[in-house]
């Protein structure tokens, strides 16, 4: 017999989540972050990277292989759990629901991309505030800007890597002249650190 009641205490329960967001040389910086993580991951991580569609199975298999947590495919009304690595599909915007539930969505693109920095960093911020830690990486477009505005205002954490580290600069620049204060920003091989203190 299904604990109703179980379910919805632990629906409520509140859970961290780092919402990792890169485009044009994001990969290599991703492979970096996830390499350092151990064991009894205490947060849920969701990647959202701009790739071509029919990436997807290819990039959740190599880092099953690589890391030694689970890592997942979003589908539309999964619930996030910590412990576990998220990768948002190509060519889908994705949204977190009140109930900790991701929804894909196929509307227009936003800042040239679907899935969007801004579509996400937004939904993400609105319900988890500041147990939200939003990292930008390399880009080369400014999406991330304007969702990293309401990371800020809502009291998430924000980590951007360095630009000048960057392959493309521009997603991480962008954010740096939209957003009045970011909390870090630090080169490659300091971003799970950095982020580690606030799991």
């Amino acid at each position: 017999m299904v604990d109703l009641k179980y379910i919805e205490r632990k629906n409520r329960e509140p859970i961290k989540v780092v919402l990792f967001c890169g485009s044009s040389g994001a990969i290599n910086v991703l492979e970096n972050f996830l390499l350092n993580i151990e064991q009894g991951l205490k947060v849920a991580i969701v990647v959202l990277l701009h790739r071509k569609k029919g990436t997807q199975d290819y990039l959740v298999k190599y880092l099953n292989q690589k890391i030694c947590v689970k890592v997942l495919p979003v589908e539309h009304g999964i619930q996030i759990e910590k412990g576990i690595i998220y990768i948002i599909p190509a060519g889908y915007h994705c949204i977190m629901e009140k109930n900790r539930t991701l929804s894909l969505d196929l509307s227009e693109k936003v800042m040239f991309s679907r899935p969007s920095a801004d579509v996400s960093l937004e939904s993400f911020s609105f319900n988890l505030k500041e147990q939200l830690i939003a990292i930008i990486v390399s880009g080369a477009n400014a999406d991330g800007a304007n969702g990293a505005k309401w990371v800020a205002k809502r009291n998430g954490k924000l980590i951007v890597q360095t630009p000048k580290e960057a392959f493309a600069k521009t997603m991480p620049s962008s954010v740096l002249e939209a957003v009045d204060r970011v909390d870090h920003i630090v080169p490659t091989n300091e971003l799970y650190n950095t982020a580690a203190k606030y799991f």
